[in-house]
């Protein structure tokens, strides 16, 4: 038989030492006592309960393509101890091209239903000991953190000392978390734009260029300023404090998470955006007709721009209707101002924005609205639960299950985020306190929103204030945070004045 070996280990320090080449010596030698033939060899230092691992992607290549009758491996679990949804996808991969697992002295032929159900068991048992292994592991690491005692790899711009058992800043990285912060807070840098700045002075220390999710890691890290936290897979979250020496202060790391909760994914800080930002630039816009991101979109010169809330592309949408909004925003600007001012002038005003309502008619609006949710965030959940019984009833491979799983997971996140407001909200009418002075507390510092600041310094007030809209053909609906409840302030769109010019265009 054509056979492909595959042996594993779970660590670099397994492999340095002995475990792959005696695995490799003792299955090449029960291969060529069956006199069998070694097609090719494939090995991994991975984990046994990720199915995604080089060699076993390269394997299961070679069985799709018909080359092989047979892997051979010192014990299944080296093949595999996956969960059972990865392990179905596995075997019936081998299972359909007509390719057995074999053992030293045992075979298993997938197409016989009780060796199959053996096979299973192998795996269950490789499973569940895997999980007890990794259950000793971390009640150790458990009881190290309760000790006062941090373990792990030292952060960068960290050493550990193996003589103190303790971290130390490592002067040759130690630059880096400080100049990261500079540029994110004070030159208000992008992520990726401070990952270009990076990469002109030196690449991480793996040798890989810095990019935003490296710099993303760095800000939100409590190390820098010497915590180690850790949540453990029960659920116990343990934080020990002045574990490492700090690199920033709490109160830049405080800083920090303030401004990344502040920005818009709109919002590019480029040398020139940061000299002349629109007022919209660090509110998040989705179009009111198809649900779709609106992006804030500037034409014209430097000297003279003009900004537009549009797509970025046209998309045809399920009813095959194109929406390709597009609203000069010189049609709202001074209404926005205005609103502002009428608002905070008087309630009587300020309704002509706000709906203050707080009748039963509202309650149970509201109540409808989220029980509708509710019900569809249940539905979502169990098709969830429903996808491993889809997997094994289907022809869908491992990639579409995948798939399916993020789209559900997603829509289950949205849903989420729809409900917390509307119980926010609710609970707020049903305790008589959506009121006028509620708003003027949620805009209390738009009060001194006319005052002489730079166009940054307006559009991050902006941006605190109304941190999201939605954009219809005829008003921009600015959305603020009132006690967890979304506060809506409706602008009127003013009619096109450039409207006789594209007719006119379009005529001749």
């Amino acid at each position: 038989m054509r056979t492909a070996l595959y042996y594993r280990v779970s660590t670099k320090l397994q492999e340095d030492r002995y475990s792959l080449s005696a695995q490799r010596t003792e299955l090449t030698n029960y291969a060529n006592s069956q006199g069998w033939t070694i097609v090719k060899e494939f090995k991994d230092v991975d984990s046994g309960g990720k199915l995604d691992k080089q060699g076993l992607n390269a394997l299961l290549d070679l069985v799709e393509e018909g080359r092989i009758d047979v892997v051979l491996c010192i014990d299944q679990d080296r093949l595999s101890r996956l969960d059972t949804i990865a392990w179905e996808y596995l075997k019936s991969t081998l299972r359909d091209n007509g390719v057995k697992i074999a053992e030293p002295g045992h075979i298993v032929d997938l197409s016989n239903e009780d060796e199959e159900f053996i096979s299973d068991i192998k795996n269950l048992i490789a499973k569940r000991e895997k999980k007890a292994i990794v259950r000793r592991m971390m009640r150790g690491k458990r009881q190290r953190m309760r000790e006062g005692k941090g373990w792990g790899k030292a952060p960068i711009g960290y050493l550990f000392n193996k003589k103190t058992q303790e971290y130390e800043i490592d002067d040759k990285w130690s630059w880096v978390i400080p100049m990261i912060d500079d540029l994110y807070l004070n030159q208000q840098l992008g992520m990726k734009s401070i990952g270009d700045e990076l990469n002109k002075i030196s690449k991480t220390p793996s040798g890989t260029p810095w990019n935003e999710t490296l710099v993303h890691r760095r800000l939100i890290s409590k190390a820098f300023h010497g915590v180690m936290e850790k949540t453990f897979s029960n659920g116990e979250t343990i934080t020990l404090d002045d574990i490492y020496p700090p690199l920033r202060s709490k109160d830049t790391w405080e800083k920090i998470q303030k401004e990344r909760e502040k920005r818009s994914k709109q919002f590019k800080a480029t040398s020139r955006q940061r000299d002349d930002l629109h007022i919209l630039r660090r509110t998040a816009v989705t179009c009111g007709e198809c649900g779709r991101k609106v992006l804030l979109s500037q034409h014209g010169t430097s000297k003279t721009p003009r900004y537009y809330l549009k797509h970025g592309r046209r998309v045809r949408m399920k009813d095959q209707s194109v929406c390709d909004i597009s609203i000069n925003t010189i049609r709202f600007e001074n209404n926005i101002m205005q609103a502002i001012k009428e608002i905070l002038l008087s309630e009587e005003t300020a309704r002509k924005y706000i709906d203050l309502n707080q009748d039963e008619s509202e309650i149970k609006i509201l109540e409808k609205q989220l029980k509708a949710n509710e019900s569809q965030l249940t539905k979502q959940q169990a098709k969830l639960d429903n996808l491993l019984d889809l997997f094994l009833d289907s022809p869908f491979s491992k990639e579409q299950l995948t798939k399916k799983q993020f789209e559900i997971e997603n829509e289950i996140d949205n849903i989420k985020q729809i409900i917390q407001p509307l119980k926010a909200k609710l609970e707020l009418l049903k305790n008589e306190s959506w009121s006028y002075d509620l708003v003027l507390e949620a805009l209390e510092a738009a009060e001194n929103f006319e005052a002489e600041f730079t166009p940054l310094q307006k559009a991050k007030m902006f941006g605190d204030l109304f941190p999201k809209a939605i954009l219809y053909m005829d008003r921009l609906v600015l959305l603020s945070n009132l006690r967890g409840a979304p506060l809506e302030v409706a602008i009127p769109i003013d009619p096109d004045p450039y409207a006789w010019h594209r007719t006119k265009k379009a005529t001749n």
